[in-house]
């Protein structure tokens, strides 16, 4: 088979299914090219040599010799097939005064830049024949893979004219034979037995001494990995004898930045701000146009002094750029005195990379901003968050582009076979008259119409949403594209009619509908909650609240290919780093308290389109999948409206055609070892499963999930507090019970769990992660947690079961059609 020009054989495979798993998970092909993952980020394989068993990646983003940009770190999986050759070589570049010392670091998995405080790497696994000319150097990571993968079975395989493969569900390998048919040996005489491979090998990464070098007459630290000896002296660098001149790139790493900013509305005491223009002091941004390609995000530079300088100054980034207190409308006063009226969207510390700050006045900041619909300007203060002095203001930025339709959110409609596809832009419907292109891949197109949206701050309930914190959410539109057929890819643009006639496009996405229900074909469902946002640039979170976002946001980009659908099960954004987008005095939430920061739940349903009749609870089916999800911030208990529609998303589904019933919620209604459910005694929402767990029992609900608690955990199969089976990972036949499960570790920080043994518990971790469900047919299920951080999965189970397992009946008494194997 081919990837593009690479030839691939096993254990490496093309296509879904194809190749060892243990490959698989970390090599595929994506239009035509082979990419390579790993905890931190995507990698080509431009080449691989079967022969010496070694793999080239390379590194879009690392520096050589005529390209000098800023790199993100990289790292192997412990557990993964392949291991560093020994002919690489790594050097860091960039590197902070400050960076601590380093004699040797040992072996290890990871480079991690940020920790480093180095902004780039380049690395290198030959000369190309000529040791004194840097442009003929071989770029790129040379990554050595187990070979036993490639046993004597595998060998006997193709001697026999087949091709070796890997049978996925029985976990074992297969010899594919030309005509049909497989085997686990050969394609002579189908005798059927197990192949076995060796174990995989360790990774090693080593990482010498820091050392100095000068360049231009100053001096910068430089950092050497791998076999690379160094020599070094004044204005060049001696690599094996040969003078090398090392070129400094002043960017820093996107990748794991370490934060020192905090929530905006949460520290900033903006209307104790103080004005305290220095004409001396300058704050200046550029380019002052970002998005000249279309871009929606773009990263900017910022260069500021202050003639008193001190470890407090920060720098506010404000849009609209003008924020000045002839802005402030009636509403500012609600919060006196109105100063300025609105909180900065983010902030970095001035001497954030600048580690001089404080004794030169001078410092140089990156931000990355997004496409916001007016314009930004960057205020630079003193006196710290509690006693904010502004000293200096910006000139402004803006996209080129502000008002293009950006940031489309696809979502299932109310029928299985609708999608809706949400945006924003800056148009509203007296401007424009927004709508979606779209038809299936290759055929043609046809338009439909988009409703439009928007908020003002009465919508919101209180401060500090209504006040400092209001910014203008632009115009959301929603577009409905009807009668899908099922697994089919389409394509869609966003467009806006102007009334001159001319028409605003946005770029072309594609997505894929979903499956009819009951249908028998591979499905994949992504489930997590509590992820929130944080910063690549490093602004804004002073706590690293939602660190875990980024890690989150990035393993699930980078596989997009192997799953389908995504649920996210409350505490999307944390916008002042409460806890909930919707509770709020006295405005029909089931809790009372100030947790969303007024919004009240109006930005988020405004948003994000779900597909409920009233208020947030929905069901939804995908395939051989029913999902019933509640509102937790709405009563549930017996009784209410929500109790009644609980029960009629779990009656009403065929279990012949959709086998596998989901329970979703964000309070954890079911069990949580979690601390601060054990303080409350309950184990879980109090009054949370008292009604529901008749309902779960009754209709045979497999499992569970939640979020509220930022960690990890898995039950046994449950009822009435007592476990319905002692398998942990196997489970055949009728559950007897529900699996409950607490997936909340999105990116939000982490919650510890209770010094309790709770006997029901079967697997916690307290880290970041998220699930993933793959049905293969009617009567098999498999479960996996993965870790945000590599993309491993760390803890899975099976369900396989027929439909009889499901109804609990007989063999005599269950219907005489089912779908079982």
């Amino acid at each position: 088979d081919k990837c593009g020009n690479l030839t691939i054989k096993y254990p490496f495979g093309s296509d879904f299914g194809c190749g060892h798993p243990d490959f698989s998970r970390y090599i595929k092909c994506t239009s035509g090219e082979l990419r390579f993952s790993s905890g931190t980020g995507a990698y080509t394989v431009s080449n691989i040599d079967y022969t010496t068993s070694t793999l080239v990646l390379t590194d879009l983003f690392m520096s050589t010799c005529s390209s000098m940009q800023n790199s993100g770190s990289f790292r192997l999986d412990r557990a993964s097939p392949f291991t560093l050759s020994s002919q690489d070589m790594f050097v860091l570049l960039g590197c902070s005064r400050t960076s601590p010392p380093i004699i040797d670091f040992g072996s290890g998995y990871g480079l991690d830049l940020p920790k480093l405080q180095c902004s780039s790497y380049a690395s290198m696994y030959g000369f190309g024949g000529d040791e004194t000319d840097p442009m003929k150097w071989q770029f790129g990571i040379l990554l050595e893979y187990n070979d036993s993968y490639y046993t004597e079975t595998c060998k006997d395989c193709e001697a026999s004219g087949g091709f070796c493969g890997f049978a996925g569900f029985k976990e074992s390998f297969s010899c594919i034979c030309r005509g049909g048919g497989n085997s686990t040996t050969n394609c002579y005489g189908r005798v059927f037995r197990m192949a076995h491979v060796l174990k995989r090998g360790a990774n090693k990464l080593k990482v010498f001494k820091r050392m100095n070098y000068t360049l231009f007459g100053v001096a910068y630290p430089l950092r050497i990995l791998g076999n690379l000896h160094v020599l070094w002296g004044r204005g060049d660098v001696q690599v094996m004898g040969l003078k090398l001149l090392v070129i400094l790139w002043g960017l820093y790493s996107i990748d794991s930045v370490t934060s020192h900013g905090d929530q905006p509305f949460s520290k900033i005491s903006i209307h104790e701000t103080v004005f305290a223009l220095d004409d001396a002091a300058y704050v200046k941004a550029s380019p002052l146009v970002l998005g000249l390609k279309g871009q929606t995000s773009e990263w900017l530079t910022l260069t500021l002094h202050n003639p008193k300088p001190s470890i407090n100054d920060w720098i506010g980034v404000f849009s609209p750029a003008n924020f000045s207190a002839s802005t402030c409308t009636p509403e500012s006063s609600m919060v006196a005195p109105p100063l300025l009226c609105t909180a900065p969207i983010k902030f970095q510390y001035a001497n954030y990379s600048n580690p001089n700050y404080k004794d030169t006045g001078k410092a140089s900041l990156k931000f990355r901003l997004i496409n916001q619909r007016s314009d930004f300007s960057f205020a630079l203060f003193t006196g710290g968050l509690s006693k904010p002095k502004l000293v200096a203001v910006s000139n402004s930025v803006v996209f080129a582009s502000p008002n293009a339709p950006n940031y489309p959110r696809l979502a299932q409609g109310k029928a299985w076979n609708e999608m809706t596809v949400t945006w924003t832009s800056g148009y509203g419907i007296e401007e424009a008259e927004p709508f979606v292109e779209w038809g299936r891949k290759g055929e043609e197109k046809q338009h439909s119409p988009a409703a439009t949206l928007t908020i003002d701050r009465k919508s919101l309930c209180g401060a500090p949403a209504r006040t400092v914190g209001w910014r203008d959410p632009g115009f959301i539109h929603t577009g409905f594209l009807k009668e899908l057929w099922p697994n089919s890819v389409y394509t869609y643009k966003l467009g806006h009619k102007l009334v001159n006639g001319s028409v605003i496009w946005s770029q072309v996405y594609q997505f894929k509908s979903s499956p009819y229900p009951g249908q028998n074909s591979l499905q994949r469902v992504i489930i997590f909650g509590d992820m929130g946002k944080d910063e690549v640039d490093g602004s804004n979170d002073y706590n690293n609240y939602q660190h875990g976002s980024l890690n989150t946001t990035k393993q699930l980009i980078g596989d997009l290919k192997n799953y389908d659908i995504v649920f996210h099960i409350g505490d999307i954004c944390y916008a002042n780093g409460g806890n909930h987008e919707r509770d709020w005095p006295n405005s029909g939430s089931f809790y009372e308290n100030n947790d969303s920061g007024g919004e009240c739940g109006v930005l988020a349903e405004t948003m994000f389109y779900v597909p409920a009749e009233n208020r947030a609870k929905y069901s939804t089916d995908y395939g051989m999948f029913r999902f019933c999800i509640a509102d937790t911030e709405h009563d549930w208990r017996e009784g209410t409206e929500q109790y009644k529609f609980i029960e009629e998303c779990f009656a009403t589904v065929d279990r012949q055609k959709q086998p596998w019933l989901i329970f979703l919620a964000h309070r954890v209604l079911g069990y949580s070892s979690t601390s601060f459910y054990a303080v409350d005694g309950t184990f879980g929402e109090p009054m949370g499963r008292e009604s529901l767990q008749k309902l779960w029992q009754k209709y045979k609900v497999d499992i569970a999930i939640y979020g509220h608690a930022h960690n990890y955990e898995r039950t046994c199969p449950i009822f009435e507090n007592t476990c319905t089976s002692n398998e942990k990972h196997t489970y055949k036949g009728s559950l007897n019970g529900t699996i409950h499960v607490v997936a909340g570790g999105g990116g939000a920080s982490l919650t510890e769990f209770a010094n309790i043994n709770t006997t029901w518990s079967l697997v916690k971790d307290v880290d970041y992660g998220f699930l993933k469900l793959t049905a293969f047919d009617h009567s098999n299920l498999l479960f996996e947690y993965k870790k945000s951080s590599n993309g491993k999965v760390f803890d899975s189970f099976k369900i396989s079961r027929d439909y009889k397992d499901i109804l609990a009946c007989t063999v005599d008494s269950c219907p005489t059609t089912t779908l079982a194997s």
